[in-house]
């Protein structure tokens, strides 16, 4: 069991496979901050409750990096844990507005 103000300025936080995923750039009454960095697109509140243990300057949280909020989605797609992104073709209909073609809407095609 850890103790909530032992978590300090300055320790790294890692996901609970070890990942290293920056250093914590601020502390409060509900959580800390992960600084902006590799894997987040700015600093990434966290909340004590996604904690499970310290060692040392270490932080290991209860979620792997995939299940953490505000993780950029390039990274997860690179890790495989998204599909990829499929491009989607635009056309110019009658009026000149760019969109999706009719027949790239598939399923979704309004009444």
């Amino acid at each position: 069991m850890f103790n909530p103000a032992d978590i300090q300025k300055g320790m790294t936080a890692r996901d609970r496979d070890g990942e290293n995923l920056g250093l914590i750039t601020r502390v409060d009454a509900g959580g800390f901050f992960v600084e902006k960095g590799v894997y987040f697109t700015r600093e990434c509140r966290l909340a004590f409750s996604d904690v499970t243990d310290i060692d040392g300057d270490d932080v290991y949280l209860r979620e792997d990096l995939a299940r953490l909020p505000a993780v950029r989605p390039e990274v997860r797609e690179a890790r495989g844990d998204l599909p990829p992104r499929t491009p989607v073709p635009l056309g110019h209909d009658l009026t000149g507005a760019l969109g999706a073609s009719p027949a790239d809407e598939g399923a979704s095609s309004r009444h």
